[in-house]
């Protein structure tokens, strides 16, 4: 039995509406679900509504969905990760494919009427459509984002989108993933027209009543035109996509490649053999470790957005906060809960640098608006929702106030005593450090029961994590209101227990620890760097330091070193801060930065080495090592109690530090790892020391994920 014979049985989710006016609806509501997943039953419910509308052969058909701001998601990702091989997948998308080829050749106009998300087959099957019509609400979302997840779109994406804006727009599009607005998608060329919500069933309607039925290449101009259909340019274009793809996932992510292959084919030799192309590379792939792993990062995430507070009390997120501090974090905190809605007081010591503080949340604000992230009405709004002041006056009335002022105990000790001088007795108050134990600061506080700390990570207004942080005397109820405050700011949440470091400190700090060690026995700063970035890892553990500031790595390092027990006799990254070498911003750091970035020998004659040699290439490379370090230190800390589950320490790595998105995060790579894991950090162990020997989950061969 077929994927489609077997998916007749319970076909449900679409349904045709004939319409008295001669035009006629399509309407997808999977009865059991909140949203319209593709699965075999939709897809052969879809199926046999286009046959009924063809048979009764409206003046024009529209595409709806019954749900609020959702017209159709991508496919069933729970699905596709249990089917067992990779030809029942290509199966099905072939099912996918016939339907979107029925419907385009469908006689009369066909209509999207698009009110909410249209990723992946939504947007395929609506790319099928003669029209699009958009709603101009917030809830729309529009694109072919199959690329993050290790995956090719599959509903004929690579062969419709190409002949529909021109082959570099596509490109564009499919390689980087890309969401879209109404208005972006509109500009894209994805979407025909952008209507207030309410009007958009009229709109559709109306486009379908009109009869006019369109050539798929309407979005183009004529240079794309001309890149897409003449052999020589679309091969120039086809060469710089590779050599960029290469560049930027150096041969972990197959997807790209496979995504370029497919428009090729199709462009080069017929639809039907780009169709045919997309539907095999979507089941190896769709079967490969890396899609597997970077779907698995993505249900977590879905999972932590509903279950982040899952063991506090229910809490609302604040409508009003306070940010005590102008500077890079409080600005761009600042900026962050402004475009969520909120109103925002920052302060900071002085006028001049309460100043500073509002260019930069107005700079970021029409940065995004300018970008597309979202409109300029919104931006506008946003930054209107911040006010400054270097005194305390308006701060009674925040529901939460973060303090983001510099990392040193004694400072945000002080700054605390003047927040609860001024905060409204139900007010929680958010420390944002990196490092520095939250029952430290709050030491000498009035009322320590409403004092957390929310680990944002920079920049603010990129970065997806917030780590909240429960020290032992705050309350269930400060604790879930700092949660609720990081979701509505859009944020992956993690609740960590309170110590040094909690948790992404820790770990990162344990292996840039290790690297500096990695020098003292005669590696150079470029190879070790270069072997991380090879690995997988964004930028090497120098790198890091030097964008960061070397003062800051060192001062977090040595906080979690001692605390640890593992400090050196020498910090290494202190010793060059105390030289003056600070980092990228001064222009010189572990790399100095010129016309061009080169390593800094006096990092070498400051630490007193004088033979260096290339990184040693055993058994254990430098990458491995590292990398064996940092998922062993994360280890440490799910069996010690910081963090809650295997979920938060996979999420908090990949979106707060960069761990290789492709390995599934540090316990999936346990898993996947197993004996041999443990088996590289003992022999480690034996060679440079206790440190790496495994964590008891590790030694105990203990799986974190079914």
């Amino acid at each position: 039995m077929t994927v489609l014979e077997a998916a007749r049985i319970e076909a449900a989710g679409a349904r045709f509406e004939p319409g008295s006016d001669g035009i006629a609806r399509i309407v997808i509501d999977r009865p059991t679900d909140s949203v319209n997943a593709i699965d075999p039953p939709l897809l052969a419910a879809l199926l046999r509504a286009v046959e009924d509308a063809r048979a009764a052969g409206p003046r024009g058909l529209v595409f709806a969905s019954a749900k609020p701001d959702q017209f159709v998601g991508g496919a069933d990702l729970s699905l596709i990760t249990t089917w067992p091989s990779a030809s029942e997948i290509s199966e099905a998308c072939r099912v996918m494919h016939r339907l979107v080829s029925e419907i385009a050749a469908l006689p009369f106009v066909t209509v999207a009427a698009i009110n909410g998300t249209a990723l992946g087959g939504g947007y395929e099957l609506a790319l099928a459509c003669d029209w699009r019509i958009a709603g101009d609400a917030p809830s729309v979302r529009i694109g072919l984002p199959e690329i993050t997840l290790g995956l090719i779109p599959a509903g004929g994406g690579t062969q419709r989108l190409p002949r529909l804006v021109g082959l570099p727009r596509a490109l564009d599009l499919i390689l980087n993933g890309r969401r879209l607005s109404a208005r972006r998608a509109l500009r894209a060329g994805l979407v025909d027209e952008v209507v207030h919500p309410a009007a958009l069933e009229g709109a559709a309607r109306d486009r379908a009543a009109r009869g006019q039925k369109r050539g798929v290449s309407g979005g183009a101009t004529p240079v794309e035109r001309a890149a897409t259909w003449l052999a020589p340019a679309r091969a120039f274009a086809f060469s710089q996509a590779r050599r960029r793809v290469a560049k930027e996932t150096r041969g972990h992510y197959p997807a790209p490649e496979k995504a370029i292959q497919a428009m090729s084919i199709g462009l080069a030799r017929g639809m039907n053999d780009g169709l045919e192309y997309e539907a095999q590379a979507f089941g190896e792939l769709a079967t490969s470790a890396v899609a597997r792993n970077l779907i698995a990062l993505f249900m977590l995430g879905l999972r932590q957005r509903r279950a982040a507070g899952h063991d506090l009390p229910t809490a609302s997120a604040p409508v009003r906060i306070g940010v005590v501090g102008a500077g890079l974090m409080g600005s761009g905190i600042a900026q962050s809960a402004a475009v969520a809605g909120m109103s925002v007081r920052m302060r900071d010591v002085d006028d001049a640098a309460v100043a500073r503080g509002l260019s930069a949340v107005r700079s970021l604000s029409e940065d995004a608006g300018r970008k597309g992230v979202f409109d300029r009405r919104e931006a506008k709004r946003a930054i209107a929702r911040v006010t400054g002041t270097s005194d305390w006056s308006g701060f009674a009335r925040d529901e939460l106030i973060v303090e983001a002022v510099f990392e040193e105990i004694a400072t945000k000790r002080r700054v605390l005593k003047e927040i609860e001088s001024v905060a409204s007795p139900d007010a929680v108050i958010a420390t944002n450090t990196s490092a520095l134990p939250i029952a430290d600061i709050a030491r000498e506080a009035a009322h320590p029961e409403r004092v957390v700390g929310m680990h944002f990570f920079s920049p603010v207004h990129r970065m997806q994590l917030v780590e909240v942080v429960r020290p032992a005397k705050a309350s269930p109820e400060a604790v879930a209101r700092a949660v609720a405050a990081g979701q509505a700011l859009g944020k992956t949440v993690i609740v960590v227990r309170d110590g040094p470091g909690f948790y992404t400190t820790r770990v990162i700090g344990a292996m840039i620890g290790e690297a500096t060690r990695m020098l003292d026995e005669g590696a150079r700063i470029e190879d070790i760097d270069r072997a991380m970035t090879t690995f997988g890892w964004p930028v090497g553990p120098f790198t890091l330091m030097d964008e960061v500031g070397l003062a800051v790595a060192s001062h977090a390092g040595e906080t979690v070193a001692t605390a640890l027990g593992v400090a050196s006799e020498r910090n290494a990254v202190r010793v060059l801060a105390d030289a003056g070498l600070q980092g990228k911003r001064s222009g010189a750091g572990f790399y100095l930065y010129g016309k061009k970035r080169e390593p800094n020998p006096r990092v070498y004659e400051l630490l007193g080495i004088t033979a260096r040699r290339d990184v040693p290439q055993g058994p254990i490379g430098p990458a491995e090592r590292l990398t064996s370090l940092f998922v062993n230190e994360a280890v440490r800390c799910l069996d010690d109690g910081v963090l809650r589950s295997p979920a938060e320490g996979d999420l908090g790595a990949v979106l707060g530090l960069g761990f290789p998105p492709f390995l599934g995060g540090p316990f999936r790579y346990a898993d996947a790892q197993a004996t041999a894991l443990r088996d590289r950090l003992t022999a480690l162990a034996e060679r440079h020391g206790q440190r790496y020997t495994p964590a008891t989950s590790i030694a105990n061969g203990r799986r974190f994920f079914p």
